[in-house]
């Protein structure tokens, strides 16, 4: 029977051989240095020593990390390939904390006291003008001055809303001003502190505008702005803050 077959059990035989050696071939030039059922885990350890270098392996591994969301007005450190231009800290916000002042308990304005109605405006008042609704607040307790349409304006004129001007955030121009004290070297003004710069805004609102009679934005707007949708707007951002 054998003999009879000895040509196919001649062809099996090589075709063994062969795949046997293939294997010892791949064995010994591959893997002689572990056995087939070695974990992953250990390869790759092995993997960072071999030949005295030192390599991060690319198989992933649990950690434990704390992600931490930075805050308003916290200041934090950031490595030095990162953008700096768009990070804010404590230094970039005049009023990370906000005035201290004395409230008598008064109202002053729509049945408010100052501190109900700074508490109001800073709901309103964010990034480089965060803590600052005192300024207007304490304006309004002095003159009666519309705090909303104070407030409204400066939010319109400063995009702070938003994102401030440059001009808020360098020279402490809320309402672009020009004047004494170049911003930059330029005809806008620069004022050394944002509570100087609030005051004086809101007093020239108080004597070009409010004292002769010009008290709404539609008043307003044939002598403050060009724009046919300045009143408009300002209307908007009053109606915010006013029912807030």
């Amino acid at each position: 029977m054998i003999l009879k077959y000895k040509k196919e059990c001649l062809i099996l035989l090589s075709i063994f051989v062969v795949c046997f050696g293939i294997f010892a071939f791949i064995k010994v030039n591959f893997f002689h240095n572990y056995k087939i059922d070695t974990p992953i885990r250990e390869l790759s350890n092995n993997a960072s020593k071999a030949d005295g270098n030192t390599f991060a392996t690319t198989l992933p591994v649990a950690t434990t990390e704390v992600f931490v969301t930075a805050r308003p007005n916290m200041d934090y450190e950031i490595e030095d390939n990162e953008d700096t231009s768009v990070v804010s800290t404590v230094d970039s916000i005049p009023y990370s904390i906000a005035p201290t002042y004395h409230d008598d308990g008064s109202i002053i304005y729509d049945g408010m006291t100052l501190t109900e109605l700074t508490d109001k405006l800073d709901r309103y008042l964010k990034g480089y003008l965060t803590n600052t609704g005192y300024f207007f607040a304490d304006y309004t307790k002095k003159t009666g001055l519309n705090p909303y349409l104070a407030v409204a304006i400066v939010l319109l004129e400063t995009g702070c809303n938003w994102t401030c001007s440059s001009l808020t955030t360098q020279c402490n121009n809320i309402g672009g001003l020009k004047g004494s004290g170049s911003c930059n070297g330029g005809s806008y003004s620069k004022y050394d502190t944002l509570g100087e710069g609030i005051e004086n805004y809101l007093s020239i609102i108080y004597n070009n505008y409010y004292l002769k009679g010009l008290t709404t934005p539609e008043q307003m707007a044939s002598t403050y702005a060009a724009s046919s949708s300045w009143s408009e707007k300002v209307n908007t951002y009053i109606n915010q803050i006013k029912n807030s």
